[in-house]
């Protein structure tokens, strides 16, 4: 082309020609408002894209350049916008949050892929910037992946409905009482209803009801608000009431269930929730269509062949035989839960059958009744991704079948995402004393728990069992076991050995012969966890923590760490977690108030609590009338901080803990904790 015919283009040709020679420098224009855009230069960069490239299959070459371009000033952002100070990371975040309009509107085939491919290191970035309701990366990075599941279903059809968990999740995560905003919800709905259909399936109602009913479940909404969920949902699927009663009833009994069994161990014990007598009647289910045999939906599995399996294990039955048996009946979990969407079932069933190998002390095949309750463990956490017991599971099959390395970063992650609660502590300072041989690590760790849970009892036994047994230091067990301030069964017989001059760790520590560190798991969050707990413990330098970062994925907690250490600075608190942060260290209260305004009812809480607390005052949180899981860790919290009262110190530095553990939840562990590690 000629300088001459160049300069007789129009604005908006000029730029199509820019994006056919460098996608990623015409974008940039776009972002910057340099680009000459002409009769479309008043409208918004994702409508003058939108407009620019027709309806693709007129221009392919300028789709495939536009894809190419945001694929390249996506991984440009990704490298560098964390990295940026003062005013041009303001205006580097909105350029950001531009591009990722221009793809959720015409979703670029190659990007929207790459993005859905790449989640660990997608959602880990975008889950940096979750400033307010109206700024959210990572809302926004969701509904791209809800939007775009049909284009990345062609390239990995094994992996079309794989999102259902997470969709799910994200459901009974939503509202006050959840690690979302109640703006989630329609994100997640609408990623249930565009899962894939493939040749299996007909529509997804299924999906969608599931996850209305986890939302109304976890959140308890009112009647109203629920109706205004509902109402959209029976729109989009248009169906006769009597296609909707036996689904809508197999759904609320799920449910029902999943709730029981959930809050029998607790003090909530409940059998249903608030709108299931409203939906029942909404949809004419009677009394007597409660119990309608005739539901022409799928049935969950049946219990016994669990049961039989189970004690199939405890009488001492060769895995090599059971193994059959349990594949036949997790793959029938696994039809029923990729059917309907309802996975308790399966998860229930993966992580009983694995607690059962793993607690079978007695049987010979320990290595791979590891590795069996591994497999159990990540199918558990591959459908329910936040599933406490899944998560405990993994670390205790990792360790069994031989990946200590690995178990000793999920011990960490679990303390990252719980720690309220002082037995992931104690549990890792098990691994790092009885497998690892980090005993000074581990005696750190006891020492960090038994400051902020002092009337624990079993720290206090686990930690003079160090210092008598690994480190001969028999006099400071004795202070520590003598100091205890509420003693258990187990404290007078510690102390009996100690006088008797014997070993006081009951069983023998695993042979090293057994560790063979086969892989090495990828949890951004969970090292950084780690290096925290180092530097704060003097175990490791400012250089160490630098030479961290500076190769660790840009995920939302480690963003946290190098700003709690003092290592970075970024111009904004873009997280709550970082905001919470920057009000503790600065130690003044008008900082902590003026958080209260824009946080969310549970981060409002802490906010509240910790204003009482630097006034020398505890106070209760405020409790749902129902159970939810995060009801149980507020309960966690608040006894904590009761027990820590005189420790103003320890106190914050746990709710500060608390603030950031919703932070990088989402990353998708089963390939890694699977396949092994290339070489």
């Amino acid at each position: 082309m000629t300088l001459l015919s160049k300069k007789t283009l129009s604005g908006p040709e000029q730029w199509k020609e820019h994006l056919r020679t460098d996608g990623q420098a015409a974008l940039r224009a776009l972002l910057d408002g340099t680009a000459s855009l002409g009769r479309l230069s008043a409208v918004e960069p994702e409508d003058a894209v939108a407009a620019l490239l027709g309806s693709g299959s007129d221009s392919p070459e300028l789709t495939v350049a536009l894809d190419a371009g945001c694929m390249k000033l996506l991984e440009v952002f990704e490298a560098t916008l964390l990295q940026q100070t003062g005013r041009m990371f303001q205006i580097e975040l909105l350029k950001l949050t531009t591009l990722l309009t221009i793809i959720r509107r015409v979703l670029p085939e190659r990007t929207v892929t790459d993005l859905r491919e790449r989640y660990a290191l997608w959602s880990g970035f975008f889950d940096n910037f979750v400033m307010d309701r109206g700024l959210d990366l990572r809302r926004e990075y969701f509904r791209i992946l809800a939007l775009s599941q049909d284009i990345v279903a062609k390239h990995r059809p094994p992996a079309a409905r794989q999102l259902m968990p997470l969709w799910l999740s994200i459901c009974a995560e939503s509202g006050d009482f959840g690690r979302y905003d109640g703006s989630y919800l329609r994100v997640a709905l609408i990623g249930l209803r565009r899962l894939p259909l493939g040749d299996r399936f007909d529509a997804n109602e299924e999906f969608a009801l599931q996850g209305l009913a986890r939302w109304a479940v976890a959140q308890r909404p009112s009647n109203e608000a629920f109706e205004q969920e509902w109402r959209p949902l029976q729109d989009n699927f248009p169906r006769d009431i009597t296609f909707w009663q036996p689904r809508v009833q197999a759904v609320i009994k799920a449910a029902e269930t999943e709730l029981s069994e959930r809050t029998k161990p607790t003090q909530f014990k409940e059998t249903t929730f608030s709108v299931a007598g409203w939906w029942r009647a909404d949809v004419g289910l009677s009394s007597i269509g409660r119990n309608n045999r005739n539901a022409t939906v799928q049935k969950p599995p049946e219990r016994w062949p669990r049961e039989q399996i189970m004690e199939k294990i405890k009488t001492g039955r060769s895995l090599s035989d059971l193994e059959p048996e349990i594949t036949r009946l997790m793959k029938d979990h696994e039809r029923y839960a990729d059917r309907t969407g309802d996975v308790f079932y399966l998860v229930r069933t993966a992580c009983n059958i694995a607690k059962t190998l793993l607690r079978a002390t007695q049987r010979r095949e320990k290595v791979q009744d590891g590795r069996c309750a591994l497999s159990l463990a990540a199918l558990a956490l591959e459908y329910d991704p936040v599933n406490v017991y899944a998560w405990s599971h993994i670390r205790d099959a990792l360790l069994a079948s031989g990946r200590l390395a690995d178990a000793e970063l999920v011990g960490w992650e679990a303390i990252r995402r719980f720690p309220e609660n002082c037995q992931w502590r104690s549990h890792l300072a098990a691994i790092l004393a009885e497998h690892s041989n980090q005993v000074h690590q581990a005696e750190a760790l006891l020492r960090d728990a038994m400051r902020i849970f002092p009337k624990d009892a079993p720290v206090r036994n686990q930690l003079a069992t160090i210092l008598a047994d690994d480190l001969g230091r028999f006099k400071d067990a004795r202070e520590i076991l003598e100091d205890t301030i509420i003693s258990d069964e187990a404290t007078p017989i510690l102390l009996r050995k100690l006088s008797q001059h014997r070993k006081l760790r009951r069983i023998k520590t695993r042979t090293p012969s057994l560790i063979t560190d086969s892989n090495q798991l990828s949890l951004p969050a969970a090292a950084a966890r780690r290096q925290l707990f180092l530097h704060e413990a003097k175990l490791a330098t400012e250089a160490d923590i630098r030479s961290f970062l500076a190769t660790a994925q840009h995920d939302s907690y480690v963003t946290y760490v190098a700003q709690r250490v003092g290592v970075a600075d970024l111009p904004i608190q873009t997280t709550f977690a970082l905001a919470f942060d920057d009000a503790l260290r600065r130690a003044d209260p008008s900082a902590l108030k003026a958080l209260v305004a824009w946080s969310r009812p549970m981060e409002r809480a802490l906010v509240k609590q910790a204003i009482a607390m630097s006034e020398g005052r505890i106070i209760a949180f405020p409790q749902p009338e129902f159970y939810t899981g995060n009801r149980e860790r507020l309960q966690d919290l608040a006894q904590a901080l009761r027990h820590n009262q005189r420790n103003r110190p320890s106190s914050m530095s746990l709710l500060n803990e608390f603030s950031a553990s919703a932070l990088s939840t989402g990353i998708k562990l089963t390939q890694r904790i699977l396949e092994p590690a290339a070489a």
